[in-house]
């Protein structure tokens, strides 16, 4: 298919479907407690970011999951047991009545979707692809809740620049909402929560009936309106549904985006079909020792949280086990009824999966910067001289459906000949929480050794990659050719066989091969651009 034409949308999923598609996941007593407990805070961001992009489906998998996560799985880990671990679960515990809520407000509003896509269905075209080709791409893009209904859906492949530069607007709004909360005099703390808060905001309706709070609600949604500007160009006619003149010239005349808000889980089968996996050789690695709205005034404040009683779970996730009480709370009083979620845009903007894993499960596209790997080759040359290990964090934002690198991060580490283990993981949690950034991905050198997956290496990824599908691994071995990779677990073998894994040993062999692969394009799901910026956050000695 021609990358420059708007790919139609699949069929919206039903509830059942997304239903099912959340509890699509394996829980594992492997991964230590605090990787499943961010990996909660990153299925809720990535659902507050999903719906102020009005990609409903997505945000209800990702609110689904989160309440699996705390409600069922979380207190079934063996570390649940230890008062600390329990401890950090208390945010999430404290916010699942309010997830609870928004799950209960999104059914109707995909109900309404895909009846109106029903209703509103085009004929299907022509096609001169080959049956089996049309029916295996039909089949895995069925299955990614944001490429279905109101999406015009774009490959970020064939259209990079534009990507890019939808991106940097729309983190330059997000920077620009953030020093006017400073100017303010804003904590920084109250303005993450009022930046989180407001991303929901546009979404929910007043649950009050007063005139003051609808006048309010009115008002902040007046006030971003206002601070769209009119779109102009060709690229303006991508955003605005003209798909007759979109594609005219390759000539890019971009416009000002429209309170786009990022996001809160190679090539796609369209573009070619799946690649068999490419994996290097493996030689022996030897052991050693808003918030504010855009007009930067305060948006409405979010309801006070709600606990929820295990009936009403269940309710909800009837195919769980019954599991004894846990004291997240009393049983609910009578709810309230909500009025219906505001509907969503006509259109959204989405950029179709970079790839499909070979499980069929879609991942996003990334782009990294082109000179991030010099910077952090540069920060790690006084480590490389003396034959030690060093690691930081690939910190991103999801924008209209891909995912953009654009910060650094440099945590407390602990450096070897052969490791490096992070420490003082919280600073760097924080970090991220203030920054609204998710972990994407982490980097690291090899001073001595060739560019390969080690398997102390498999087994860190494995705990990013649960978090987030995309999650990619970056090996510098600057003494050697290749002297960079970039690399994923498969998924089967590799990410199900490490997670079983039970070797204690710092290093040993696996039973299998094809346990990861590149993730570069052509191959893979990451594209490099210099017109992409980044920052340098180093947080050691902090």
């Amino acid at each position: 298919m021609d990358g420059r034409v708007a790919m139609r949308p699949s069929r919206p999923q039903s509830v059942s479907e997304l239903v099912a598609q959340a509890e699509s996941f394996s829980f594992n007593n492997n991964i230590p407690l605090r990787h499943w407990t961010r990996a909660a805070e990153t299925l809720y961001q990535e659902a507050s970011f999903a719906l102020s992009e009005g990609d409903y489906a997505r945000a209800y998998v990702m609110l689904y999951r989160h309440s699996v996560l705390v409600l069922h799985w979380i207190p079934q880990h063996p570390q649940y047991k230890d008062p600390e671990q329990r401890k950090a679960c208390r945010t999430l515990s404290r916010r699942i009545g309010q997830v609870m809520d928004d799950l209960e407000q999104l059914k109707p509003e995909l109900d309404k979707a895909r009846r109106e896509w029903e209703r509103m269905r085009p004929a299907p075209e022509p096609s001169h692809k080959s049956p089996e080709v049309t029916s295996r791409y039909a089949d895995f893009a069925a299955r990614d809740p944001t490429l279905t209904g109101n999406a015009k859906i774009l490959d970020a492949g064939e259209h990079q620049e534009l990507a890019v530069d939808l991106a940097q607007r729309e983190l330059l709004r997000r920077d620009t909402a953030r020093r006017a909360s400073k100017r303010a005099g804003i904590p920084e703390e109250e303005s993450l929560m009022r930046r989180r808060a407001g991303r929901w905001e546009e979404w929910r309706q007043p649950t009050s009936s007063t005139t003051d709070n609808d006048l309010q609600w009115q008002m902040a949604a007046a006030r971003r309106q206002l601070d769209t500007p009119s779109s102009e160009g060709q690229h303006g006619a991508i955003l605005h549904g003209d798909t007759d003149t979109a594609f005219v010239s390759q000539k890019y005349n971009y416009p000002s985006i429209s309170k786009s808000r990022p996001v809160n889980y190679e090539k796609a089968p369209s573009q070619q079909s799946l690649p068999s996996p490419l994996q290097p050789s493996l030689p022996p690695k030897e052991p050693a020792v808003n918030d504010l709205d855009s007009m930067g005034s305060l948006s409405k404040p979010p309801p006070p949280p709600r606990k929820v009683a295990l009936e009403e779970y269940k309710a909800l996730v009837p195919s769980l086990p019954p599991r004894p009480s846990d004291g997240l709370g009393p049983t609910l009083p009578p709810k309230t009824t909500l009025e219906p979620p505001r509907p969503a845009k006509k259109e959204r903007l989405a950029f179709k999966p970079g790839a499909y894993l070979e499980n069929g499960d879609p991942i996003r596209s990334i782009f990294l910067p082109g000179g991030l790997r010099e910077r952090f080759l540069g920060l790690a040359a006084e480590n490389t001289r003396a034959g030690l290990e060093m690691c930081g964090i690939l910190c991103g934002t999801p924008v209209n459906n891909a995912l953009f690198i654009r910060c650094l991060v440099i945590p407390d580490q602990k450096c070897t000949s052969d490791t490096c283990e992070t420490q003082n993981e919280g600073a760097l949690f924080d970090f991220c929480d203030k920054e609204d950034l998710l972990m994407v991905g982490w980097i690291h050198t090899h001073p001595t050794q060739t560019c390969f997956m080690s398997s102390r290496d498999l087994h860190t990824h494995a705990g990013y990659q649960i978090m987030m599908p995309e999650s990619i691994a970056i090996v510098c071995a600057p003494k050697f050719e290749p002297s960079y990779g970039i690399f994923r677990l498969t998924n089967p073998p590799g990410l199900e066989h490490i997670l079983n894994c039970t070797h204690s040993d710092t290093f040993h062999q696996h039973a299998i091969d094809n346990l990861y692969r590149g993730a570069m394009q052509p191959e893979g799901h990451v594209y490099e651009s210099n017109k992409l910026t980044f920052d340098v956050q180093d947080l050691r000695g902090m």
